[in-house]
C-alpha cells in the first residue's frame, strides 16, 4: 500500500500568509524550523514514524541535509504489502562548529544543535563619546 499526498506547488505563489502563520518561517520548508540563539544554531525537523537509526544528518560546506526513511513490509497469506516514507530537508547555514554538532530524535522530531564559532557569536561593542 502506497500513501500519496497531493501537493499544489503553486498554492503559496498566489496567496499571502494569514496572520496566524509565522512570517519568519515563510520561506522554510514545512516541517523544518531553524532557530538562532546566542551560542547555537538549532534545527528541528519532523521525522514522524522514523526511528533514530534511520535518520541521517549530514553537513557539508555549511549545507545541512536531513534524510529520514522508513520501510514497512508485511506478508499476509497471498498478499505482500510494502510502504516507504522519505523526508529530505536541506538548508544552508553559516558560522557553525560543524564537528561539534549533536542530533537526537524525540517524539518524531529530530533536533540538531550546532554550536556557533566564536566569531559568529554576538558581542557588545562599547561606544565612546569623542571629545572635540
Amino acid at each position: 500500500m502506497v500513501n500519496l499526498t497531493i501537493r499544489d506547488p503553486f498554492r503559496n505563489l498566489f496567496s499571502f500568509p494569514t496572520w496566524d502563520e509565522d512570517w519568519e518561517n515563510l520561506y522554510q520548508p514545512k516541517g523544518l524550523k531553524v532557530r538562532d540563539t546566542d551560542k547555537d544554531i538549532i534545527v528541528e525537523a519532523v521525522v514522524a514514524g522514523v526511528p533514530a537509526k534511520d535518520v541521517e544528518v549530514e553537513i557539508e560546506d555549511g549545507v545541512l541535509t536531513i534524510k529520514a526513511e522508513t520501510k514497512k513490509e508485511e506478508k499476509k497469506k497471498d498478499e505482500y504489502q510494502s510502504s516507504s516514507f522519505r523526508y529530505y530537508y536541506t538548508t544552508a547555514l553559516s558560522g557553525g562548529e560543524w564537528q561539534k554538532t549533536k542530533a537526537e530524535v524525540k517524539n518524531g522530531i529530530v533536533t540538531i544543535t550546532i554550536p556557533k564559532t566564536e566569531a559568529a557569536r554576538p558581542r557588545k561593542i562599547t561606544v565612546k563619546a569623542k571629545e572635540g
